[in-house]
């Protein structure tokens, strides 16, 4: 039983497992002229020895063919083991990054493809971050949100995507929030849900964009999973309603430390606004 758990597990992980999640969310104040606008959105992949590029290819093959007005990427791009000393920096490879760089590289939208970072994308270092910012934005074309909001305009309407640092890290809500019109429809890319910890009414955003759970990876049966990097469980994956504000947790593409997906498989996400 213990190897056909196992070799279940391993099989989730497989490019044939990841699963396209259409997800009507209905946001009260969106213009009308936006309704059945249309997300992608790619979290986790965590390029590695563990996800090859065959694996990613598979995810943004399967996001465009959605076609997208918009593609969002919500971080852990790198990265494969688990940090286990505050002053550890991950082991890294630039092969992974090209690899990323090269498929997302293909990743292309009427409104554009945006990304914010994850924890892993941190804990690989300093020089790592830096890098993985301008090879994203040089030549992928990839705009990075750290802390700052871009404006999406269709027509005389608008909507405003922001986008924060890591929770873990250098977030900094009120900076990617500055100058938006409080009218204006706000929707915000961050890797951890935990950031709706911080979020206050008075922030009036619409919608958050998160990753960063893997779903829980592992999912047991009539227990779920073992372990939630959240802080609420209710930020594990799927919609999470909070009043006016909803939250959207991806499973993610990728998978961390072993090559196992158990009642969890990836995730390639495709939004439509209602």
């Amino acid at each position: 039983m213990t190897t056909l758990g196992v070799g279940r597990g391993y099989s989730n992980t497989l490019s044939s497992q990841i699963q396209v999640e259409r997800v009507p969310i209905q946001l009260k104040r969106l213009p009308d002229v936006f309704r059945g606008f249309k997300i992608a959105q790619l979290s986790d992949l965590h390029s590695s020895p563990l996800v090859g590029k065959a694996h990613l290819d598979y995810a943004v093959d399967l996001a465009l063919a959605e076609k997208p007005d918009l593609v969002v990427l919500t971080g852990d791009f790198i990265g494969h083991t688990l940090r286990t000393h505050r002053n550890d920096i991950h082991e890294f490879d630039s092969q992974y990054l090209d690899n990323l760089v090269e498929a997302l590289g293909r990743v292309k939208a009427p409104f554009g493809t945006f990304a914010v970072l994850g924890n892993h994308d941190f804990w690989s270092g300093p020089e790592v971050t830096r890098r993985l910012c301008h090879d994203f934005e040089t030549l992928a074309g990839i705009p990075v949100l750290r802390n700052r909001n871009v404006v999406l305009k269709r027509g005389r309407a608008a909507l405003h995507l922001a986008g924060i640092d890591d929770y873990w890290h250098s977030w900094d809500l009120n900076k990617a929030l500055r100058k938006i019109p409080s009218s204006s429809v706000k929707i915000l890319l961050s890797h951890n849900p935990d950031i709706n910890r911080q979020i206050k009414p008075s922030h009036e955003i619409d919608l958050v964009l998160s990753g960063h759970t893997h779903g829980g990876q592992i999912s047991l049966p009539f227990i779920g999973p073992p372990f939630s990097p959240t802080r609420d469980m209710r930020y594990l994956k799927g919609l999470v309603q909070d009043g006016e504000r909803q939250t959207y947790i991806t499973r993610g593409v990728g998978h961390l430390v072993v090559p196992i997906r158990f009642n969890c498989p990836p995730e390639v996400t495709l939004i439509t606004l209602i």
